[in-house]
């Protein structure tokens, strides 16, 4: 086992004391395994749509409609979530993504069909 050596130096008076202490590595590892790490940031998925499909208030047909996303074009997304199940295009999912809009309008959900890509459109976070 490692051992980590410390020398603090004081003087008092005229006489310098040094003093030698230490610490094994695997103290300083627990110690530092001890402290709270901050949370990974995850950064958002481009997501490319290919059919045109309105961006809601909530993962259902029922809510507002904040905007469409569009063929061809990418889009920045957070992450995806269950919600209600729709069909589109001879598909049926209820997998939804929720895009990252610009601000500072709201964010909102679109149906994982309408993007390019696996179930969730490309996305690996899950809301």
């Amino acid at each position: 086992m490692r051992t980590r050596w410390t020398v603090t130096a004081a003087v008092a008076g005229s006489a310098a004391l040094l003093a030698l202490t230490g610490t094994s590595a695997h103290a300083a590892e627990t110690e530092r395994a001890a402290a709270p790490a901050a949370p990974p940031k995850v950064l958002n998925t481009q997501v490319h749509a290919w059919l045109q499909a309105n961006v809601r208030a909530e993962p259902n047909t029922g809510s507002e409609i904040l905007s469409y996303v569009s063929p061809g074009n990418t889009y920045s997304a957070i992450c995806w979530t269950y919600g209600e199940n729709v069909t589109l295009a001879g598909y049926t999912s209820s997998k939804w993504v929720l895009i990252d809009r610009t601000w500072p309008r709201q964010n909102g959900y679109v149906s994982a069909i309408a993007l390019s890509g696996d179930s969730t459109g490309g996305v690996p976070n899950r809301c």
